[in-house]
Protein backbone atom coordinates (compact mmCIF):
# COMPACT_ATOMS: atom_id res chain seq x y z
CA UNK A 1 0.00 0.00 0.00
CA UNK A 2 1.38 3.17 -1.31
CA UNK A 3 1.65 5.68 1.96
CA UNK A 4 -0.61 8.97 2.23
CA UNK A 5 2.47 11.32 1.30
CA UNK A 6 3.25 9.75 -1.52
CA UNK A 7 2.57 12.14 -4.71
CA UNK A 8 2.35 9.75 -7.39
CA UNK A 9 -1.56 9.35 -6.11
CA UNK A 10 -3.74 10.50 -8.59
CA UNK A 11 -4.10 13.81 -7.89
CA UNK A 12 -7.48 14.53 -9.90
CA UNK A 13 -9.08 12.16 -7.68
CA UNK A 14 -7.34 12.76 -4.35
CA UNK A 15 -9.71 14.64 -2.07
CA UNK A 16 -7.95 18.00 -0.50
CA UNK A 17 -7.69 16.52 2.86
CA UNK A 18 -5.54 13.41 1.33
CA UNK A 19 -3.12 15.95 -1.02
CA UNK A 20 -2.82 18.77 1.78
CA UNK A 21 -1.38 15.94 3.61
CA UNK A 22 1.31 15.34 1.09
CA UNK A 23 4.93 16.55 2.35
CA UNK A 24 5.15 17.89 -1.39
CA UNK A 25 2.09 20.02 -0.80
CA UNK A 26 3.61 21.61 2.70
CA UNK A 27 6.76 22.70 1.04
CA UNK A 28 5.11 23.83 -2.62
CA UNK A 29 2.45 25.92 -0.28
CA UNK A 30 5.20 27.42 1.74
CA UNK A 31 7.35 28.47 -1.68
CA UNK A 32 3.76 30.18 -2.34
CA UNK A 33 3.64 32.08 1.04
CA UNK A 34 7.19 33.00 1.15
CA UNK A 35 8.45 33.85 -1.99
CA UNK A 36 5.41 33.94 -4.81
CA UNK A 37 3.53 36.18 -2.67
CA UNK A 38 6.14 38.89 -2.85
CA UNK A 39 6.98 38.38 -6.61
CA UNK A 40 3.56 39.32 -7.34
CA UNK A 41 2.79 42.27 -5.66
CA UNK A 42 4.77 45.55 -4.39
CA UNK A 43 5.60 43.39 -1.06
CA UNK A 44 6.88 46.33 2.06
CA UNK A 45 6.53 45.35 5.45
CA UNK A 46 4.02 47.50 6.21
CA UNK A 47 1.60 46.44 2.92
CA UNK A 48 -1.19 44.06 3.50
CA UNK A 49 -0.31 40.70 1.06
CA UNK A 50 -3.62 40.12 -0.82
CA UNK A 51 -2.09 36.69 -1.97
CA UNK A 52 -1.38 35.92 1.50
CA UNK A 53 -3.94 36.90 3.13
CA UNK A 54 -6.55 36.34 0.50
CA UNK A 55 -5.94 33.44 -1.58
CA UNK A 56 -3.70 31.21 0.27
CA UNK A 57 -6.74 30.39 3.06
CA UNK A 58 -8.78 29.57 0.14
CA UNK A 59 -6.38 26.91 -0.78
CA UNK A 60 -6.83 24.84 2.37
CA UNK A 61 -10.61 25.44 2.03
CA UNK A 62 -11.24 24.87 -1.73
CA UNK A 63 -9.72 21.88 -4.07
CA UNK A 64 -9.96 24.06 -7.05
CA UNK A 65 -7.86 26.68 -5.65
CA UNK A 66 -5.80 23.91 -3.93
CA UNK A 67 -5.01 22.66 -7.08
CA UNK A 68 -4.28 26.17 -9.07
CA UNK A 69 -1.92 26.91 -6.69
CA UNK A 70 0.53 24.15 -6.56
CA UNK A 71 0.19 24.67 -10.19
CA UNK A 72 1.23 27.80 -10.66
CA UNK A 73 3.57 27.34 -7.60
CA UNK A 74 5.50 23.95 -9.32
CA UNK A 75 5.78 26.46 -12.73
CA UNK A 76 7.00 29.26 -10.96
CA UNK A 77 9.75 27.11 -9.29
CA UNK A 78 10.99 25.17 -13.29
CA UNK A 79 10.47 28.76 -14.47
CA UNK A 80 12.63 30.22 -12.54
CA UNK A 81 15.64 27.59 -12.41
CA UNK A 82 15.63 27.30 -8.32
CA UNK A 83 16.12 24.17 -9.04
CA UNK A 84 15.85 21.08 -11.13
CA UNK A 85 12.50 19.27 -11.60
CA UNK A 86 11.99 15.99 -12.78
CA UNK A 87 10.00 14.65 -15.21
CA UNK A 88 7.16 13.47 -12.02
CA UNK A 89 7.19 17.11 -11.29
CA UNK A 90 6.44 18.41 -14.39
CA UNK A 91 3.39 15.46 -14.50
CA UNK A 92 2.10 16.82 -11.79
CA UNK A 93 2.46 20.26 -12.38
CA UNK A 94 -0.09 19.44 -15.49
CA UNK A 95 -2.06 17.42 -13.23
CA UNK A 96 -2.67 20.46 -11.37
CA UNK A 97 -3.36 22.50 -13.81
CA UNK A 98 -5.60 20.16 -15.53
CA UNK A 99 -7.60 19.72 -12.00
CA UNK A 100 -7.80 23.57 -11.80
CA UNK A 101 -9.13 24.11 -14.95
CA UNK A 102 -11.88 21.22 -14.38
CA UNK A 103 -13.09 22.37 -11.07
CA UNK A 104 -13.19 26.21 -13.04
CA UNK A 105 -15.47 24.62 -15.67
CA UNK A 106 -17.68 23.16 -13.03
CA UNK A 107 -18.10 26.43 -11.14
CA UNK A 108 -18.95 28.22 -14.91
CA UNK A 109 -21.30 25.03 -15.35
CA UNK A 110 -23.00 25.64 -11.90
CA UNK A 111 -23.40 29.81 -12.17
CA UNK A 112 -25.30 29.16 -15.39
CA UNK A 113 -27.77 26.62 -14.09
CA UNK A 114 -28.12 27.89 -10.04
CA UNK A 115 -26.11 30.69 -9.53
CA UNK A 116 -23.35 31.16 -6.95
CA UNK A 117 -22.65 31.73 -3.44
CA UNK A 118 -20.35 34.56 -3.05
CA UNK A 119 -17.83 32.54 -1.53
CA UNK A 120 -18.14 30.32 -4.73
CA UNK A 121 -18.11 33.51 -6.95
CA UNK A 122 -14.30 34.72 -4.97
CA UNK A 123 -13.20 31.26 -5.55
CA UNK A 124 -14.28 31.24 -9.37
CA UNK A 125 -12.53 34.35 -9.88
CA UNK A 126 -9.34 33.17 -7.62
CA UNK A 127 -8.85 30.31 -9.82
CA UNK A 128 -9.02 32.66 -12.64
CA UNK A 129 -6.55 34.70 -11.71
CA UNK A 130 -4.12 31.83 -11.01
CA UNK A 131 -4.89 30.31 -14.37
CA UNK A 132 -3.98 33.58 -15.29
CA UNK A 133 -0.62 33.71 -13.85
CA UNK A 134 0.46 30.17 -14.67
CA UNK A 135 0.20 31.08 -18.27
CA UNK A 136 2.15 34.28 -17.66
CA UNK A 137 4.60 32.27 -15.84
CA UNK A 138 5.03 29.83 -18.22
CA UNK A 139 5.11 31.53 -21.94
CA UNK A 140 3.32 34.82 -21.38
CA UNK A 141 0.77 33.91 -23.65
CA UNK A 142 -2.72 33.13 -22.95
CA UNK A 143 -4.37 30.98 -25.15
CA UNK A 144 -7.46 33.39 -27.07
CA UNK A 145 -7.58 34.96 -23.38
CA UNK A 146 -10.52 32.32 -22.48
CA UNK A 147 -9.74 32.93 -18.82
CA UNK A 148 -10.03 36.29 -18.43
CA UNK A 149 -12.66 36.74 -21.10
CA UNK A 150 -14.84 34.15 -19.10
CA UNK A 151 -14.50 36.01 -16.12
CA UNK A 152 -15.74 39.13 -17.44
CA UNK A 153 -19.34 38.23 -17.19
CA UNK A 154 -19.37 37.54 -13.41
CA UNK A 155 -16.72 40.70 -12.70
CA UNK A 156 -19.61 42.61 -14.50
CA UNK A 157 -22.30 40.73 -12.33
CA UNK A 158 -20.33 42.01 -9.08
CA UNK A 159 -19.47 45.70 -10.06
CA UNK A 160 -23.20 46.00 -9.62
CA UNK A 161 -23.79 44.77 -6.35
CA UNK A 162 -22.87 46.48 -3.11
CA UNK A 163 -20.60 43.52 -2.43
CA UNK A 164 -17.98 44.57 -3.92
CA UNK A 165 -17.69 47.71 -1.59
CA UNK A 166 -17.90 45.96 1.68
CA UNK A 167 -15.75 43.00 0.58
CA UNK A 168 -12.30 43.27 0.61
CA UNK A 169 -11.27 40.06 -0.97
CA UNK A 170 -13.84 40.43 -3.78
CA UNK A 171 -12.11 44.29 -4.45
CA UNK A 172 -8.69 42.39 -4.48
CA UNK A 173 -9.71 40.11 -7.02
CA UNK A 174 -11.72 42.14 -9.19
CA UNK A 175 -9.21 44.97 -9.40
CA UNK A 176 -6.73 42.09 -10.10
CA UNK A 177 -8.72 40.93 -13.25
CA UNK A 178 -9.50 44.34 -14.73
CA UNK A 179 -5.98 45.48 -14.51
CA UNK A 180 -5.18 42.21 -16.91
CA UNK A 181 -8.56 42.84 -19.00
CA UNK A 182 -6.78 46.23 -19.69
CA UNK A 183 -3.34 45.37 -20.06
CA UNK A 184 -4.11 42.99 -22.57
CA UNK A 185 -6.14 45.41 -24.20
CA UNK A 186 -2.78 47.49 -24.68
CA UNK A 187 -1.86 44.93 -27.42
CA UNK A 188 -5.14 45.36 -29.56
CA UNK A 189 -8.24 47.87 -27.97
CA UNK A 190 -10.42 45.14 -29.65
CA UNK A 191 -9.82 42.82 -26.88
CA UNK A 192 -11.10 45.20 -24.13
CA UNK A 193 -13.73 42.43 -22.45
CA UNK A 194 -14.59 44.04 -18.81
CA UNK A 195 -17.06 46.75 -18.84
CA UNK A 196 -16.64 50.65 -17.60
CA UNK A 197 -18.68 49.71 -14.46
CA UNK A 198 -15.80 47.16 -13.77
CA UNK A 199 -13.03 49.86 -13.66
CA UNK A 200 -15.33 52.25 -12.06
CA UNK A 201 -15.48 49.94 -9.20
CA UNK A 202 -11.80 49.65 -8.77
CA UNK A 203 -11.75 53.34 -8.98
CA UNK A 204 -13.93 53.93 -6.34
CA UNK A 205 -12.89 50.93 -4.09
CA UNK A 206 -11.70 51.95 -0.61
CA UNK A 207 -10.69 48.34 0.89
CA UNK A 208 -8.18 47.84 -1.71
CA UNK A 209 -5.99 50.07 -3.72
CA UNK A 210 -4.71 49.04 -7.74
CA UNK A 211 -1.50 50.69 -6.45
CA UNK A 212 -0.76 48.36 -3.66
CA UNK A 213 -1.09 45.73 -6.25
CA UNK A 214 0.80 47.11 -9.91
CA UNK A 215 1.86 50.84 -8.83
CA UNK A 216 -0.32 52.18 -11.48
CA UNK A 217 -2.10 55.12 -9.81
CA UNK A 218 -6.15 54.01 -10.23
CA UNK A 219 -7.07 57.08 -11.91
CA UNK A 220 -4.77 56.36 -14.34
CA UNK A 221 -6.03 52.97 -14.74
CA UNK A 222 -9.30 54.42 -15.33
CA UNK A 223 -8.58 56.87 -18.00
CA UNK A 224 -6.65 54.53 -20.19
CA UNK A 225 -9.66 52.26 -19.91
CA UNK A 226 -11.32 54.76 -21.15
CA UNK A 227 -9.17 54.99 -24.03
CA UNK A 228 -9.15 51.59 -24.76
CA UNK A 229 -13.26 51.07 -24.70
CA UNK A 230 -13.15 54.40 -27.33
CA UNK A 231 -10.74 52.63 -29.27
CA UNK A 232 -12.48 49.17 -29.52
CA UNK A 233 -15.79 51.29 -30.40
CA UNK A 234 -13.89 53.44 -33.10
CA UNK A 235 -12.50 49.74 -34.22
CA UNK A 236 -16.01 48.47 -34.76
CA UNK A 237 -17.57 52.20 -36.33
CA UNK A 238 -19.53 52.82 -33.50
CA UNK A 239 -17.71 55.87 -32.71
CA UNK A 240 -16.80 58.61 -35.56
CA UNK A 241 -13.25 59.63 -36.45
CA UNK A 242 -14.04 62.84 -35.20
CA UNK A 243 -15.34 62.07 -32.00
CA UNK A 244 -12.42 59.66 -31.05
CA UNK A 245 -10.19 62.27 -31.81
CA UNK A 246 -11.39 64.92 -29.22
CA UNK A 247 -11.44 61.76 -26.49
CA UNK A 248 -8.14 60.76 -27.61
CA UNK A 249 -6.98 65.11 -27.51
CA UNK A 250 -8.96 65.36 -23.92
CA UNK A 251 -6.91 62.00 -22.62
CA UNK A 252 -3.73 63.24 -23.85
CA UNK A 253 -4.42 66.80 -21.83
CA UNK A 254 -5.16 64.46 -18.90
CA UNK A 255 -2.07 62.35 -19.03
CA UNK A 256 0.48 65.39 -19.77
CA UNK A 257 -0.87 67.57 -16.17
CA UNK A 258 -1.58 64.37 -14.03
CA UNK A 259 0.61 65.29 -11.05
CA UNK A 260 1.44 62.05 -8.85
CA UNK A 261 2.17 64.61 -5.96
CA UNK A 262 -1.88 65.23 -5.68
CA UNK A 263 -2.85 61.93 -4.84
CA UNK A 264 -2.49 59.78 -1.36
CA UNK A 265 0.04 56.92 -2.21
CA UNK A 266 -0.06 53.49 0.15
CA UNK A 267 3.21 55.21 2.00
CA UNK A 268 5.52 57.90 2.19
CA UNK A 269 8.08 55.90 -0.06
CA UNK A 270 9.18 58.30 -3.06
CA UNK A 271 9.91 55.46 -5.21
CA UNK A 272 5.54 55.03 -6.00
CA UNK A 273 5.71 58.84 -7.30
CA UNK A 274 8.62 57.83 -9.92
CA UNK A 275 6.01 53.96 -10.35
CA UNK A 276 3.33 56.31 -10.93
CA UNK A 277 5.16 58.80 -13.58
CA UNK A 278 6.54 56.13 -15.83
CA UNK A 279 2.81 54.17 -16.08
CA UNK A 280 1.92 57.94 -16.86
CA UNK A 281 4.17 58.12 -19.81
CA UNK A 282 3.26 54.59 -20.94
CA UNK A 283 -0.54 55.65 -20.76
CA UNK A 284 0.96 58.65 -23.29
CA UNK A 285 2.49 56.89 -25.83
CA UNK A 286 -0.85 54.71 -25.85
CA UNK A 287 -2.90 57.09 -26.55
CA UNK A 288 -0.35 58.81 -29.66
CA UNK A 289 -0.26 55.47 -31.20
CA UNK A 290 -4.42 55.95 -31.65
CA UNK A 291 -6.44 56.44 -34.30
CA UNK A 292 -3.34 54.91 -36.92
CA UNK A 293 -0.78 52.34 -34.89
CA UNK A 294 1.17 52.86 -38.32
CA UNK A 295 1.74 56.32 -38.35
CA UNK A 296 4.00 58.25 -35.78
CA UNK A 297 7.33 56.85 -36.03
CA UNK A 298 8.60 56.01 -32.56
CA UNK A 299 11.70 59.07 -33.19
CA UNK A 300 9.15 61.63 -33.29
CA UNK A 301 9.47 63.73 -30.28
CA UNK A 302 6.34 63.48 -28.27
CA UNK A 303 6.90 59.35 -27.88
CA UNK A 304 11.10 59.74 -27.63
CA UNK A 305 10.01 62.56 -24.48
CA UNK A 306 7.82 59.56 -22.77
CA UNK A 307 10.11 57.07 -23.79
CA UNK A 308 13.23 59.30 -21.88
CA UNK A 309 10.94 59.91 -18.89
CA UNK A 310 10.10 56.24 -18.87
CA UNK A 311 13.92 55.37 -18.37
CA UNK A 312 14.62 58.08 -16.39
CA UNK A 313 12.08 57.24 -13.77
CA UNK A 314 13.45 53.83 -13.94
CA UNK A 315 16.63 55.17 -12.60
CA UNK A 316 15.59 56.50 -9.73
CA UNK A 317 14.39 53.10 -8.69
CA UNK A 318 16.86 50.68 -6.95
CA UNK A 319 16.60 47.56 -8.97
CA UNK A 320 16.81 45.47 -5.85
CA UNK A 321 14.03 47.39 -4.35
CA UNK A 322 9.64 46.00 -4.20
CA UNK A 323 9.03 48.96 -6.56
CA UNK A 324 11.30 47.81 -8.97
CA UNK A 325 9.75 44.96 -10.62
CA UNK A 326 6.73 46.71 -11.41
CA UNK A 327 8.13 48.97 -14.01
CA UNK A 328 8.03 45.91 -15.94
CA UNK A 329 5.01 46.87 -18.63
CA UNK A 330 6.30 50.61 -19.04
CA UNK A 331 9.41 49.30 -19.65
CA UNK A 332 8.33 47.15 -22.24
CA UNK A 333 6.34 49.60 -23.70
CA UNK A 334 9.76 52.23 -24.13
CA UNK A 335 11.45 49.18 -25.43
CA UNK A 336 8.78 48.94 -28.54
CA UNK A 337 8.93 52.31 -28.66
CA UNK A 338 12.80 53.19 -29.29
CA UNK A 339 15.30 52.67 -32.01
CA UNK A 340 18.28 53.97 -30.48
CA UNK A 341 20.66 51.10 -29.18
CA UNK A 342 21.84 52.43 -25.36
CA UNK A 343 17.68 52.76 -25.17
CA UNK A 344 17.61 49.75 -25.78
CA UNK A 345 20.71 48.26 -24.04
CA UNK A 346 19.64 49.86 -20.68
CA UNK A 347 15.89 48.71 -21.18
CA UNK A 348 17.29 44.55 -21.65
CA UNK A 349 19.39 45.25 -18.37
CA UNK A 350 16.38 46.59 -16.12
CA UNK A 351 14.13 43.65 -17.90
CA UNK A 352 16.56 40.74 -16.64
CA UNK A 353 16.62 42.40 -13.42
CA UNK A 354 13.22 42.15 -13.19
CA UNK A 355 12.80 38.70 -14.21
CA UNK A 356 15.45 37.72 -11.92
CA UNK A 357 14.11 39.08 -9.21
CA UNK A 358 10.87 37.54 -9.86
CA UNK A 359 11.54 34.48 -11.53
CA UNK A 360 8.82 35.11 -14.28
CA UNK A 361 10.98 34.24 -17.14
CA UNK A 362 8.63 36.22 -19.91
CA UNK A 363 9.79 34.46 -22.78
CA UNK A 364 7.04 35.62 -24.86
CA UNK A 365 7.51 39.47 -24.01
CA UNK A 366 11.55 39.10 -25.13
CA UNK A 367 10.72 37.46 -28.50
CA UNK A 368 7.84 40.40 -29.52
CA UNK A 369 11.05 43.17 -28.50
CA UNK A 370 13.56 41.35 -30.87
CA UNK A 371 10.26 41.32 -33.14
CA UNK A 372 10.25 44.80 -33.36
CA UNK A 373 13.97 45.71 -33.03
CA UNK A 374 14.44 43.47 -35.80
CA UNK A 375 11.26 44.76 -38.21
CA UNK A 376 12.41 48.29 -37.32
CA UNK A 377 15.81 47.75 -38.28
CA UNK A 378 15.21 46.00 -41.43
CA UNK A 379 12.72 48.84 -42.53
CA UNK A 380 14.92 51.58 -40.96
CA UNK A 381 14.48 53.58 -44.48
CA UNK A 382 10.59 53.41 -44.35
CA UNK A 383 8.83 56.34 -42.70
CA UNK A 384 5.93 55.39 -39.86
CA UNK A 385 6.09 53.39 -37.37
CA UNK A 386 6.66 49.62 -36.42
CA UNK A 387 3.68 48.77 -34.26
CA UNK A 388 4.25 46.13 -31.88
CA UNK A 389 0.26 45.51 -31.96
CA UNK A 390 1.10 44.35 -35.51
CA UNK A 391 2.89 40.36 -33.83
CA UNK A 392 0.13 40.28 -31.40
CA UNK A 393 -3.32 41.01 -32.71
CA UNK A 394 -3.07 41.97 -36.60
CA UNK A 395 -5.53 40.97 -38.75
CA UNK A 396 -3.16 39.18 -40.64
CA UNK A 397 -2.61 36.58 -37.78
CA UNK A 398 -4.65 33.76 -38.12
CA UNK A 399 -4.52 32.42 -34.09
CA UNK A 400 -5.33 35.89 -32.03
CA UNK A 401 -3.94 35.08 -27.96
CA UNK A 402 -3.23 37.58 -25.00
CA UNK A 403 -0.02 38.57 -24.45
CA UNK A 404 0.40 39.17 -20.77
CA UNK A 405 2.80 40.72 -18.51
CA UNK A 406 2.41 40.66 -14.12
Amino acid sequence: MKSRTSPTKTLSTATIDEILTLSETEKLLSYFDKTLCRALIIGTDDLHNPFRGYILPLAYRDIGILHAVLGLTMCHITSSGKRETENASVARMIEHQLSALQSLSSLLMKEEIYGLTDDEQDVLLAVVILLVLYDICETGVSSHGVHLTGAGYICGKLARQSKVVTSPRTTFLLTALAWLDVLRAFSGAEKLAYSDNVRRCVLEADHFNLETLVGCPVELFYEIGCVLTAGKQYMDGTLSGDAFQDLLDGAEQFFRVWDPQSIAFPSGDPEWIQLAEAYRHMCIIRVLRFPDTWAVPCEDERIQSSVRSILDASAKISADSAWFKRLLFPLFIAGTETSIPHQKRYIEFCMCEIKKSTGFPHPAMNELLNRVWDERYRQKNRPGNIPWMEFTCSKDLIRQHDYLMF
